[in-house]
Formats: C-alpha cells, sequence, structure tokens
C-alpha cells in the first residue's frame, strides 16, 4: 500500500521445479537438508516423527530440539538498533563476493560472530538486498558461487527458501523448510485456500535452541521503484525487518504450514480456522495493536452498522493515524473485484474513527445498502520521516450487510483535529474536562461541554467557538458559530441538543477570517428505548449489558485455557476500562495465563535437552536412586505402569525409544486434562523427597525432567480446584 514498495515476483514453487537436487551440483560435501515435504530429488531422505521434518542424514537431528513454542519473543531476543553494525558490516560486502566459492561469501558475512542472531541476521540482510529481478547473472558461473545459485533462482530452479537453507548450511546454522499456504498477493479476504494457488514456502531456524521463523521472499522488499517493467532497473532492494525472526504467534496469520507442528505455537490452528482468521498486515504488528473485538475476517454489520475495536500501545499510539476504505465487493466465477460506494447525501462519510481510551481504536462503518463490502483499514506512524513511508494495511475485514434501517444516517465528515480531545488541545494549553471521548450519548435536553486551561502561557486567551452541524440533512446547513464562556480557569458552552445526531466542530479564531480546528464531536441524542411488555405466560430475558458480555467473554476464555484468547480477551476488559468491576474473573484470567506460560517454559526445556543429555542418564548402569526416581515419576505422567519402572533396564529402553514413542515426543504431546489423580498422586510421592538444588549437581538432564514432572503435578491439582 506505501507508495514505491512492491514485492518481487513470486519465483516457482518446489512441485513446479525441475526434479534434480539443487544441491548436487556443489564442489562440497551435501549439504544437510531438512524440509517439511518429501522433495522430488528425495529417494535418500528419511522422515523424523520427533521433528516432523524429511532430512538426508537422519542422526544428525538428535541434537537438535524438536519444533516447539518459543518462550520469547522477538522484541526479546532481537533489537535492530543493537545489530547496526552487522548490516553495515553486511552491506560492505561487495558484489565480487558472488563469484567467490559460497564458504568465502560466509566467512566475509558471518567469520567474525560467535551468536546466532549475528549470523542469521548477516545472511538475511545480505540476501533480501540482491536485486535477483535486474540482474544479469552468469549462467556459466561455477558451481560452488552465489553467482549461479542466484541465476538458478531467478530463473525459477529454486526457491528463496531453499537458498536461504543452504546459506544457513555454510553457516553452520540449522535451517528447515517449512512449506505450506500463504495469504499473499495471491489472496482476497474471505477467500478459501486453493492447495495450488497459495503454496508457498519459508524458513526456520534454529537460534539459541529455539525456531526462528523467516521469509526471505517477502523479505526481499523493493523501494523507491516503479513497477513498471520498462523501470525495473531504479529497483532498490532492501530487507523488510517483519519476515526476520518473525514471531510465530504473528506469521501464523498469513502462513499456514502443511504440518501443523511448525506453527510454532501452543493453540494449532485448523486450515478452516486459518481461511477464517481476521487479515492482519504487517503494519498492524509493527503500530504494536491488538485485535480486540472481531478475531474472524468474515463480519456481520448488524442493522447495516458495525464497530471494530482494536487495542493500541498506549504510549506510542499518539503518533498512530488511521483511514477506512470501504468497497462494494462484486464476486462471480471468473473473479472477484471491488468497486467505490457511492454516498447518498451531502457532507458525510462511511467510517468514523475514534479512541474511546488512549489503549483503544474504534472502526465504525455504516453502509447504505444490503450487500457485501470489503473494508480496508489502514495506518501510519506520523513520527516516521523515511521518504518511502506512507499509510499501509493494517487489517481486511469481508463484511456482510443483510439489512439496514428504513432511514440511514451516516457519520460527519472528518475534520482535522480528529474525533475527540487530542493533542491538539494541549498545543492550546487546554484539556478536556467534561468528555473524553469522541462521542457524547445523551436523551435529547441540556448539554455542557467544558475544557480547562492547564497553561495560560500557551492559551493567550484564545478565541475558541464551537458549532453544531446536524447530520442528514439533505442540503448544506449553515451552523452559527457560538463561543465558548472563560469562568477562570474553565471554558464552557452550555446549549440544548434536539433529538438527532450531530457534528460539534470546536475551533480557535484568530484573526479576520481565519481559525484552526482544535476538537470535535459526535454527538448522538436518541429517547431511551420504552421497555418492553412482557406477556404473561413469557419468562422476561432482560438484554445483556457490555459489563455481562464482559464477564461471560472472560468465562468462556478461562474455561478454554486457551493462552492466545484469554490474553486476547483480558486486553478487551482492561482497554474498555471494565478491570474495576469484574475484578475476580479478571484475577483468575490472568492467575491462568501466567500458569500457561510457566508449562510452556517447562516443555521448552525439556525440548531444547541435548539428546547426548539424555542419552547420558540412559547410560547409567546403576543410576543414583534420585535419578531413577526422577525419571520413574516421568514415566508415569507419560503413560508407563508403575511396576515396568521399577526395573531400571525397563526405564533405559523406554527413555532410548524414538520416532512417535520418543521421550520428548510424548511429553510434547501430554495432556494434562487426561491425567488420572491416582497417577499424578503416585507421582508427587516419588518426588516429594527429593530438592532441585541436590538433583541439578547430580544430573541436570534429570533436573530438567524433575521440574517438569512436578509442575505437572501441580498444575493438575490447580485445575481440580478449578472444577
Amino acid at each position: 500500500m506505501g507508495s514505491g514498495s512492491s514485492k518481487p515476483p513470486a519465483p516457482t514453487e518446489p512441485q513446479e521445479m525441475k526434479c534434480e537436487d539443487p544441491y548436487d551440483i556443489l564442489d562440497t560435501p551435501d549439504a544437510w537438508e531438512l524440509l517439511t515435504y518429501l522433495p522430488p530429488y528425495g529417494e535418500d531422505f528419511e522422515y523424523s516423527h520427533t521433528h516432523f521434518l524429511y532430512t538426508n542424514d537422519l542422526p544428525q537431528l538428535e541434537d537438535v530440539p524438536p519444533p516447539h513454542t518459543s518462550p520469547t519473543r522477538k522484541h526479546e531476543i532481537f533489537d535492530p538498533d543493537d545489530y547496526v553494525h552487522v548490516d553495515e558490516r553486511t552491506d560492505a560486502v561487495k558484489d565480487q563476493a558472488l563469484e567467490k566459492p559460497l564458504t568465502e561469501l560466509i566467512r566475509l558475512l558471518t567469520g567474525d560472530y560467535d551468536d546466532d542472531i549475528s549470523k542469521v541476521r548477516a545472511l538475511y540482510r545480505w540476501f533480501t538486498s540482491q536485486p535477483v529481478e535486474t540482474s544479469d547473472y552468469k549462467k556459466n558461473a561455477k558451481h560452488n558461487t552465489a553467482m549461479f545459485q542466484l541465476w538458478n533462482l531467478k530463473h525459477k530452479r529454486n526457491t528463496y527458501a531453499g537458498f536461504f537453507s543452504l546459506l544457513c548450511w555454510y553457516a553452520n546454522l540449522p535451517c528447515a523448510i517449512v512449506r505450506g499456504y500463504l495469504k499473499g498477493s495471491t489472496y482476497e479476504v474471505g477467500q478459501k485456500i486453493n492447495k495450488d494457488l497459495h503454496r508457498g514456502e519459508w524458513n526456520a531456524v534454529l537460534i539459541d535452541g529455539n525456531w526462528r521463523l523467516v521469509n526471505a521472499f517477502w523479505g526481499a522488499c523493493v523501494l523507491s521503484g516503479d513497477e513498471d517493467e520498462d523501470a525495473k532497473q531504479n529497483y532498490f532492494y532492501t530487507c523488510d525487518e517483519n519476515f526476520f525472526l518473525t514471531d510465530p504467534q504473528q506469521l501464523i496469520y498469513t502462513h499456514f504450514p502443511e504440518e501443523p507442528m511448525w506453527q510454532l505455537i501452543d493453540s494449532k490452528k485448523t486450515i478452516k480456522e486459518f481461511e477464517t482468521m481476521v487479515f492482519l498486515k504487517d503494519r498492524f504488528f509493527n503500530l504494536e495493536m491488538r485485535v480486540l473485538s472481531h478475531p474472524e475476517c468474515n463480519a456481520e454489520a448488524k442493522d447495516g452498522e458495525i464497530d471494530i475495536l482494536f487495542g493500541l500501545h498506549p504510549e506510542k499510539s499518539i503518533n498512530h493515524t488511521f483511514l477506512c476504505i470501504p468497497t462494494h465487493f462484486i464476486e462471480n466465477a471468473k473473479q472477484t473485484r471491488t468497486k467505490p460506494v457511492e454516498l447518498p447525501q451531502k457532507n458525510v462519510q462511511l467510517d468514523f474513527i475514534n479512541r474511546p481510551n488512549d489503549n483503544v481504536l474504534s472502526v465504525k462503518v455504516r453502509f447504505p445498502k444490503v450487500g457485501t463490502y470489503k473494508l480496508e483499514i489502514v495506518g501510519k506512524d506520523v513520527s516516521v520521516t523515511q521518504i518511502d513511508y506512507d499509510f499501509d494495511w493494517v487489517a481486511i475485514y469481508k463484511v456482510t450487510v443483510n439489512s439496514i434501517p428504513e432511514r440511514q444516517t451516516f457519520f460527519p465528515v472528518i475534520e482535522a483535529a480528529g474525533w475527540g480531545p487530542g493533542k491538539i488541545l494541549g498545543e492550546f494549553g487546554l484539556q478536556a474536562l467534561s468528555h473524553l471521548n469522541g462521542v457524547i450519548k445523551m436523551a435529547p435536553g441540556p448539554l455542557e461541554v467544558k475544557f480547562k486551561i492547564i497553561d495560560h502561557n500557551k492559551f493567550k486567551k484564545a478565541n475558541i467557538v464551537y458549532q453544531m452541524l446536524p447530520l442528514g440533512e439533505e442540503e448544506d446547513v449553515l451552523a452559527e458559530t457560538h463561543p465558548f464562556q472563560q469562568n477562570g480557569d474553565i471554558l464552557e458552552a452550555g446549549f440544548t441538543v434536539n433529538e438527532g445526531e450531530y457534528k460539534m466542530k470546536i475551533s480557535h479564531v484568530f484573526g479576520e477570517g481565519h481559525e484552526r480546528n482544535i476538537c470535535n464531536y459526535h454527538i448522538i441524542s436518541t429517547f431511551p428505548p420504552k421497555p418492553k411488555t412482557v406477556e404473561k405466560d413469557r419468562t422476561p430475558t432482560p438484554e445483556v449489558d457490555e459489563e455481562g458480555e464482559l464477564r461471560e467473554k472472560l468465562r468462556e476464555a478461562i474455561d478454554s485455557r486457551n493462552l492466545e484468547e484469554l490474553e486476547r480477551t483480558v486486553d478487551l476488559v482492561e482497554s474498555k476500562g471494565y478491570a474495576p468491576k469484574l475484578g475476580p474473573e479478571l484475577r483468575e484470567a490472568k492467575d491462568l495465563i501466567a500458569r500457561l506460560k510457566r508449562l510452556q517454559k517447562l516443555i521448552h526445556e525439556v525440548m531444547t535437552l541435548n539428546q547426548r543429555t539424555i542419552a547420558e542418564i540412559k547410560s547409567y548402569a546403576h543410576p543414583p536412586d534420585e535419578v531413577h526416581t526422577v525419571m520413574r515419576g516421568t514415566l508415569l505422567l507419560l503413560g508407563n505402569k508403575e511396576e515396568e519402572t521399577k526395573d531400571w533396564r525397563n526405564v533405559q529402553a523406554l527413555i532410548g525409544k524414538t520416532g512417535k514413542v520418543s521421550l520428548k515426543r510424548r511429553i510434547q504431546e501430554l495432556d494434562v486434562n487426561k491425567l488420572k489423580e491416582d497417577t499424578v498422586s503416585r507421582t508427587k510421592a516419588l518426588l516429594k523427597n527429593i530438592n532441585i538444588e541436590d538433583i541439578v549437581i547430580i544430573s541436570a538432564g534429570a533436573a530438567t525432567f524433575y521440574s517438569w514432572s512436578f509442575g505437572i503435578t501441580e498444575e493438575f491439582e490447580l485445575r481440580k480446584k478449578d472444577t
């Protein structure tokens, strides 16, 4: 959406490539390949039931953790400002390196770095900055060079994911190619996923024991380019930060792996859920927004109106501004397209964007006709001065309108200051006193709007006036201008409001004919509905108020034990200001969130255990009693009978199993809700005389299994109390 920014054309996907192994032509040992699918050249590939990968060297996977949810997010491990030195050094690698052996290129890019992030950053920065579409690579370049690999890429003989995986192998970084479905340029909101049209690839690279996601193809961003084919030489390629170490919780909105385990999130999505999830774009996450009210892309506008709520960053969002673009969907058998919506009235608009408080963005739309609409919400940070930065997509919805009021009233056209009190008021030394929201709902009658002067130097006897503009009039109405009255530090305007909807436009007048808009309100004045009469033979059903709806949502989220749903619901309650009224439910939800995150961390610690550490436990001929006891408790929770765990040789055999019955996979797939009370009680009895400090000294690996087993028993008992 941003001006001058686009993605290069999509490369041909793997199933359309030539069938030879893209690496067998290198003058080096065969590259170690990890893929979530069996490649066409994969006669010698084997499948790992613990890692859900096909590979040409299965034993190497023993020391690599399987896919699992990371306990940390991207912002906790990576800040671009901390890696400027890596970017500068990478940018300095000249084009001549393209014709050097890949070993030399990797040495130039990563040779001096000891940490995984710096290495991956250098590879990503270099690769995504390559002008693949505009360069004339040598077809006859030596096979072990980047020049040859880039020629293959340009001519659709490899993919971005394939080449990035190769670069990581040279840098000694395990990297998997993940195949799945993408909501990219070929996708339309609300569309069913087409397994041919939407298939694509990306990477998962192992960094410090955690799998992190990278899409080098989407990360290859073109700036300052004309999309005309004749102007491709003007393209300037740079890396897009959005697709470097992207959080799985973000990427799942646009990337759906065929293998569910490579979603790398706790609550796995189905393809149906992926199809119906709200279509969130990069800018949504750049602006640190959250979905509060509409988590699905298909929405319904009841009575012709929809109100979509997003959470905002309370400190940063003062510089964030948003627009809404509604269009008609026109769907037929051949294609889906949109057309602009014509307004039936003058001086009105379909959308109303305001902030009920610092933490919430409300996007309301009133539709003129029954039908299907595309709702595109765009935003930007006005503090960003980058020349190519502009509005870009935040979220996209497909909205169905089945009915509209007999006489639809649209929203007032927005003025420069936006809706409600904002930072412009502060420039005049004013603070809203009576109405902090851009919407004033009231019954017909008197209304007082007040501001407080908080800085007399800025105020300087400013001439503040207002106009009341009625909505829904067919002709323009010339509204009278009225002054605010000053009483000490208070500015106030009092008047009577008739039934209807109005725009209250507040301005500072300076000089003859000059004014600046400083604040605006949308006033909705309606009589309260008459109480419904209830027939004697029917039980009245009271309307559920907002507080009741939120309480019910919290209870449903708690019962679901879904971390994502819990966090979103807690966010909604707090953003709407209901935390004091829903205190007990909110505390319960937050306690559960903490518990689920603790479980996530315990599983992570087991998943990242080195295979050699597990082998050390297994290698004991006569283990210390503490080690044997811990492993007995672990196996009990996993479903083994206590009798068979008394003999250490049986424990050794169970620890040594691989594939679907491997220890790690069984732990990863354990459902706490399905445990039996007597099993948990016996495990607790086994572990009660073991101290974590003692077991750590004896065996770090056994200590990890102790922490997991003890944590599982605690969680089981807490859930028992909850019921």
